[in-house]
């Protein structure tokens, strides 16, 4: 695996605050340069024409303003990082902020995008620039809340679903647990709905699921450090992130949709609930 460069996307919030953490721990192991980005938000670009001129200047001198103080606390973070010896690299944008996003990922070339999830306002659902960052990029995702109070990454997880096999996902994360001599959890959530199923009919569905997960791994060359796990919930998230709870799990990677046919521009309502829910940071890429 070659991270050579990685984009961090800052809104000033806490969570991308908590992000950076992630993009300088991957920086260091990787010996990557991170590209900080920040994006003056301009979503006025159509009203701006009923402005009078002296509303249309001072909203001009504010985003100048505004850039000048972004560059600074860009700059600050970079002094530190290049004290460090890890390279960053300044950005200061104006425009609708996923869009700078994706369009600095490309021109840059970067191999992952870190962020956070979204304003405190949006605690509890995916925030939209994350959201259609998820949606519309080609590279790996990193997105996070809060990081970890030991920040490391040990147990890497890895949700399957057995309907289509295991896929990029599964071989990104077998290369990061390489990376960081990290134990590699593949699990499969076998879905009993809100009644739940006869115990024994369920651990008989676990035990046919594990011996398919187990076959799946067996399929692969690698053999070491890659644990096969069942687990029955009412749906497929909730049984994920409670793994993750249980397992105290460090990073989770997998697929934005797990569908047959891929839908572009798509993210699958299982991920979208795991990236909004889950303790742990999660990497997601496209089919």
């Amino acid at each position: 695996m070659l991270i050579d460069k990685i984009l961090w996307a800052s809104d000033g919030s806490k969570d991308s605050t908590e992000a950076l953490k992630y993009a300088e721990l991957l920086s260091k192991h990787f010996k990557a340069e991170i590209v900080g980005l920040f994006v003056i938000p301009d979503y006025t670009r159509s009203v701006l024409s009923q402005f009078s001129s002296e509303d249309r200047d001072k909203f001009s001198k504010w985003i100048e303003e505004t850039k000048l103080k972004e560059r600074k606390a860009l700059e600050n973070i970079a002094k530190t990082f290049k004290e460090k010896g890890t390279g960053f690299k300044v950005e200061i944008t104006n425009g609708i902020p996923y869009e700078e996003i994706l369009r600095m990922a490309n021109e840059e070339r970067v191999d992952l995008i870190v962020m956070g999830k979204g304003r405190p306002v949006e605690k509890y659902i995916l925030g939209g620039t994350a959201l259609k960052v998820l949606r519309g990029s080609s590279i790996p995702v990193l997105t996070t809340r809060e990081a970890k109070r030991n920040l490391e990454i040990k147990k890497i997880l890895v949700p399957t679903d057995l309907a289509h096999g295991l896929s990029k996902d599964f071989k990104f994360a077998v290369e990061f647990a390489e990376e960081f001599s990290a134990v590699l959890y593949l699990l499969n959530v076998v879905e009993v709905g809100e009644r739940g199923f006869p115990l024994e009919i369920a651990e008989q569905m676990k035990a046919f699921s594990l011996k398919e997960v187990e076959e799946n791994i067996g399929r692969t060359k690698v053999r070491e450090n890659i644990v096969p796990c069942v687990e029955t919930s009412k749906n497929a998230w909730k049984g994920i992130v409670k793994f993750v709870e249980d397992r105290d799990i460090d990073l989770i990677v997998m697929m934005t949709y797990g569908g047959g046919k891929f839908k572009e521009n798509f993210i699958g309502s299982v991920a979208e609930k795991v990236i909004q829910e889950s303790l742990c940071p999660v990497i997601t890429m496209k089919p």
